[in-house]
């Protein structure tokens, strides 16, 4: 019996995915656990394993196509067999893209493969194919430089944009939606006078959506501080002229809230009806600028970790984040969060809850300043600290302790070490 392929749903916020390319084509022979496609989804790129062994009989949504979770995009059989409820699921003839024709038309290759090679207007026959069965992929075709995603097309299109000159973030330069943001920043008003429509990435629509809900649904209150960072600077200093791994601001923040959260639990729970479920585990997950928009891996069992432990998972998340590689579950399972934003010279602000978290820590510039200390006028790296909890969970009394132990920490930052 026919197997149909679904739409995976990654996360309990996931409703849509976009397949960005098939790696089969009707007619293929498959085993369980190959790669069939490449599919994107809010937060991440993944590949789509095959649960079963047969063949492809019917792909049933093109490359670019957005899908609801759960939904069939593709069935997988025996050579022959009828496919249930086909009608139904037939996709509309008129999306179906034109089959190749001459000479390529000959060669095995994926849809990606061909229409990457048709933007660079390079014949299939020149290139060396690298697929499992013999069939050329689309990263041999990226290996002579970049392309372009359906989806950053269609707007390219749509917008009336070039893209010549513009470096995509994705492997081999392929350009994503995201990358064309400079491009439509630049177009000149509408003659209609009603300005220019800037797109945003699934990841900026899915964030936004989520911080309105906290917004509405959370009776948060925010409270500022500040801390005298010289003496952390300087042992960060020290750390890094002796570890081979560079250790960050921020990681010695991360470390710096793991413990403050272990020894004040109710901060590190979450609300549930009339009661409250305090984590068994100490999960950070850290706010990081990307491209296609806001991302928020998860470090876990942060109290456990040592700074070079730590220093070392940090970097690796921010990595898979910038290039595209970050996974669903490891954005997953977070139970505070830190939001650095201090490179950017701001002071103070009011960083908004990550349901069902009970707080957030807003991290703000390093500035100097005079300080009188033993007598005498000292110059001193201060930096600011904004938290929002959720009044809910604890109260402010409670919420003051735990701020003031992670600023505690920082102005003691031998304690983060031992």
């Amino acid at each position: 019996m026919a197997e149909a392929v679904i739409m995976p749903k990654t996360g309990m916020a996931m409703e849509e995915g976009v397949i960005v390319e098939w790696f089969v084509k009707e007619g293929d022979k498959v085993s369980t656990g190959d790669v069939l496609a490449e599919i994107e989804t809010d937060k991440s790129t993944m590949e789509l394993e095959s649960d079963c062994s047969g063949t492809v009989l019917r792909i049933l949504y093109e490359e670019g196509a957005t899908v609801p979770v759960v939904e069939t995009i593709a069935w997988i059989g025996s050579a022959g067999e009828e496919i249930p409820m086909a009608s139904d699921t037939e996709p509309n003839s008129d999306n179906v893209p034109a089959a190749p024709e001459g000479r390529d038309a000959e060669i095995k290759a994926t849809p990606a493969a061909r229409r990457a090679a048709g933007e660079k207007k390079i014949s299939l026959s020149m290139i060396t194919p690298s697929g499992r069965h013999g069939e050329i992929r689309e990263a041999d075709v990226l290996k002579s430089g970049g392309s372009t995603t359906p989806l950053a097309r269609r707007i390219a299109e749509d917008k009336n944009l070039s893209l010549d000159g513009i470096q995509g973030s994705g492997h081999a330069g392929r350009i994503y939606s995201a990358d064309l943001k400079n491009q439509i920043e630049k177009q000149p008003p509408s003659e209609s006078g009603q300005g220019r429509r800037i797109p945003l990435t699934r990841i900026q629509i899915i964030t936004g959506k989520r911080m309105l809900q906290s917004h509405h649904e959370i009776p948060a209150v925010s409270m500022d501080t500040k801390a005298d960072v010289t003496r952390l600077l300087e042992i960060r200093t020290e750390l890094n002229s002796a570890l081979k791994e560079k250790v960050s601001i921020n990681d010695l923040l991360l470390k710096a809230a793991g413990m403050a959260l272990e020894e004040n639990p109710r901060l590190n729970s979450i609300f549930e009806g009339n009661e409250l479920i305090v984590n068994p585990s100490i999960n950070i997950a850290m706010a990081v600028a990307t491209e296609r928009g806001l991302l928020v891996p998860v470090v876990r069992d942060v109290n456990l970790l040592s700074i070079r432990q730590l220093s070392l998972q940090t970097s690796e998340l921010i990595r898979k984040c910038r290039e595209g590689d970050i996974t669903p579950g490891e954005m997953e399972g977070g139970s505070f969060t830190v939001s650095n934003i201090g490179t950017y010279g701001v002071t103070s602000f009011t960083p908004i809850i990550n349901q069902p978290q009970a707080a957030i820590l807003g991290v703000c510039a390093i500035e100097d300043h005079l300080k009188m200390m033993d007598g005498e006028i000292r110059s001193r790296k201060i930096m600011g600290l904004s938290i929002s909890f959720d009044h809910r969970i604890a109260d402010g009394a409670e919420s003051a302790v735990f701020f003031s132990r992670i600023r505690e920490l920082l102005e003691q930052p031998l304690t983060l070490l031992a």
